[in-house]
């Protein structure tokens, strides 16, 4: 396809008027101010429009749809403990299936292109991105609570041993298979060992949730003496390729530790803030040198898996807390939510509109109010117009999602779908 006369933002917030963006076999080709020679099949106008990188949702559980709005006002171990791992331990595969779907909905309406995500069933997520055409690296989360157990008796274990040689690069390399020890407090020092190795073994990348609460931090501190990343560094998890989730309660030394190994952190701001954990220093992390990106979290926590939402709860906090209205400036957010979240997933080729990257890129209408006087089409696009005026997604050149329908998707009967495992899972 070509993109005529669009207006693209990139990476890095640069802006460039009136563009011809031209692709073949799921890579950008084309980007220039004059129109290629050559055909390229579909013409798309681009008057009136904005394209910019897909979005990286570099941290979430996206099955947790099914219970968006269950756990509402707790702190995080009451959230935990009292309603989700309760409601979790009745999950069954065809909730994680069609729930996975409905996430991955939301996700391609409002521009994201891919999710790293953390969850069970994980053939079941597999199986609806492989469907639905959108990017993943899919998780299988980890947690010991039996002290006779070692990693190879977990469930886990099993599940990865099957899920790598099926799952892993499947699709064209759209999903990837990531080893996910859920956390410090939710497993051992010797499963972190034993979960750095397996990943040293297959080549994958890891994630894990870090210091999201003060009191998660302080406790680890008591059970190990060091904080959860030194044990991460310890346990040989940090000399993975590895994304931290949350980061809320990191110390200077722990930001130090990230940057030397190149640990990506996933900021998750409004789920933060819902659950009362706390606000990640996210412009200290990229000062020291730590990657960061940007994610959601869940729909039980956030409540929404809207990227653009996210960005601008990120920057607004930004200032807010410093008191400093030049903080995590428009084009830093951009970058974190586009070409970080790609690199966290080890997606080298993609996350910009540059020629040779993959043809991962979201289509927005200007003459959205937000939009409306255009000054600042970057700052228009994060904190006026939004995710509302997405009108395109498109995944390795495939347009999924356009003007509010869906290509890949019966968004119909995913919602009956979801809502009738739900209703099932509640009568248990």
């Amino acid at each position: 396809m070509l993109f005529e006369n669009v207006g693209v933002l990139k990476a890095d917030g640069t802006y460039l008027p009136a563009q011809y963006v031209g692709i073949r076999d799921s890579h950008i080709v084309w980007l220039s101010d004059t129109p290629p020679v050559e055909d390229f099949g579909e013409r798309i106008d681009g008057k009136d429009r904005l394209l910019i990188p897909g979005l990286y949702n570099a941290h979430t559980h996206v099955a947790m749809t099914l219970m968006r709005g269950y756990g509402e006002e707790l702190p995080l171990q009451s959230w935990l403990f009292d309603r989700i791992f309760p409601f979790e331990d009745k999950l069954f595969a065809e909730a994680v299936y069609w729930g996975s779907l409905l996430g991955m909905a939301e996700m391609l309406s409002t521009g994201t292109v891919s999710f790293t995500d953390m969850y069970y069933f994980c053939e079941e997520t597999a199986k609806a991105a492989l469907e639905c055409g959108i990017k993943a690296n899919i998780g299988r989360g980890v947690s010991c609570f039996d002290e006779s157990k070692r990693f190879s008796d977990l469930p886990a274990y099993a599940e990865l041993k099957e899920l790598i040689p099926t799952y892993h690069e499947s699709g064209d390399g759209r999903v990837r298979i990531d080893v996910a020890p859920h956390a410090e407090y939710t497993t051992r020092p010797d499963i972190l060992r034993d979960t750095a190795a397996m990943a040293g073994e297959y080549g994958l990348r890891m994630q894990i949730h870090v210091s999201e609460t003060n009191k998660e931090h302080l406790e680890c501190v008591g059970r190990h003496g060091m904080t959860p990343t030194a044990l991460l560094e310890q346990t040989g998890v940090l000399d993975r390729p590895l994304t931290v989730a949350h980061g809320v309660w990191l110390t200077d030394t722990d930001m130090e530790r990230l940057a030397k190994h190149g640990t990506t952190v996933a900021h998750c701001a409004k789920s933060n803030m819902k659950l009362g954990s706390g606000i990640a220093q996210a412009e200290k992390l990229i000062r020291k040198g730590v990657p960061v990106a940007i994610g959601t979290d869940s729909a039980a926590s956030n409540n929404a898996l809207d990227m653009l939402d996210e960005m601008r709860m990120a920057g607004l906090l930004a200032k807010g807390v410093s008191c400093d209205p030049a903080a995590f400036p428009a084009a830093t957010l951009l970058q974190c939510g586009t070409r970080g979240g790609a690199l966290s997933q080890g997606r080298e080729d993609c996350g910009d509109v540059a020629l040779g990257y993959r043809a991962d890129l979201v289509m927005l209408d200007m003459t959205d109010i937000g939009f409306c006087p255009a000054h600042a089409p970057l700052s228009n696009l994060l904190y006026g117009a939004g995710s509302r005026a997405v009108c395109m997604t498109v995944v390795d050149g495939h347009i999924l999602y356009q003007n509010g329908e869906f290509t890949t998707l019966d968004i119909e009967r995913i919602r009956l779908e979801t809502q009738r495992c739900t209703d099932q899972i509640l009568r248990m």
